[in-house]
């Protein structure tokens, strides 16, 4: 029930800021591009902050180039934009959404078409390479698709390094993973959004959440960069190297509300040193075994 109330309550305030953000960008008219995205910015910190979501950072934020990430949610998006602005790769359904579309477009967002094939990729890479000009990082999830975080990552699509490679810019690597304090849901099916699971009524459960927290890792540069074969690879695994020692995910649990490494926790559950355990984790939630 409280869950419910929250969730309703949640979709008010989400949509207040929607139209507060629609009024604001009409009075204030910020130019498509980068004086788009970092009025993007401040929009995405009061969302994030009113979906009660907080994160941290770790490591060294771009100031340029690409930047490459795994994909969980349409929260990343939000999440990275509120980190600092980015221009946003983006599929090209995003565009036709009511409100979202229009805002996003404001920011100059590169909007792909799935399975366009080659006819496609000259107006990419032109729209790319456009957003590279802008002097602000670009953002885009290789893998093409969402995920639940548990297959970690997946192979990366290759297409979208021809243009790191046709520009000569510098392409970084970004990973970002979900916690969760509420006992109630788990960051796979309430979080992360992905398969066949539909936009609205998915928000709608994700906005009852109490203790979603995101971290994001920003990495070194990829310096592999032969082609787009071995670029694609090198950063792909420098994701998954990034994703597996995030933390998230495996091997943490909240003890007390506050999050803490599944061994530690045993430790003071057993007040001593706990050896030749190991967590599993399906559908049911996490196991142990000794």
């Amino acid at each position: 029930m409280l869950r419910w109330v929250r969730s309703w309550m949640g979709c008010a305030r989400l949509a207040g800021l929607l139209v507060a953000a629609v009024l604001d960008c009409w009075l204030r008219r910020p130019t498509v591009g980068a004086e788009g995205a970092v009025w993007i910015h401040g929009w995405c910190k009061r969302v994030v902050a009113a979906m009660g979501i907080e994160f941290e950072l770790q490591g060294v934020m771009p100031l340029g180039g690409a930047v490459v990430s795994n994909h969980l949610s349409y929260l990343d998006i939000l999440v990275y934009s509120a980190a600092q602005p980015f221009v946003m790769v983006a599929k090209s359904e995003v565009r036709r959404w009511p409100l979202l579309g229009w805002l996003t477009s404001r920011a100059g967002t590169v909007y792909v078409e799935r399975g366009g094939g080659p006819a496609t990729y000259a107006a990419v890479n032109a729209a790319m390479a456009g957003a590279y000009r802008s002097g602000l990082p670009v953002l885009f999830f290789p893998e093409g698709t969402t995920t639940d975080g548990k297959v970690g990552v997946l192979e990366f699509r290759r297409g979208l390094f021809h243009s790191v490679l046709n520009e000569g810019v510098a392409l970084r690597t970004a990973v970002l993973g979900y916690t969760l304090a509420d006992e109630s849901a788990t960051v796979a099916a309430d979080v992360c959004w992905w398969g066949d699971a539909l936009l609205g009524p998915h928000l709608f459960r994700c906005l009852g959440l109490r203790g979603v927290r995101a971290r994001i890792q920003f990495g070194d540069l990829v310096m592999e960069q032969a082609d787009r074969f071995v670029l694609a690879e090198a950063a792909r695994n420098q994701v998954a190297q990034m994703y597996e020692g995030l933390g998230v995910g495996a091997g943490r649990v909240f003890v007390g509300g506050k999050e803490t490494a599944l061994v530690e926790a045993l430790e003071d559950l057993f007040d001593g040193p706990v050896n030749g355990v190991c967590a599993f984790y399906g559908e049911g939630g996490a196991g142990l075994r000794g």
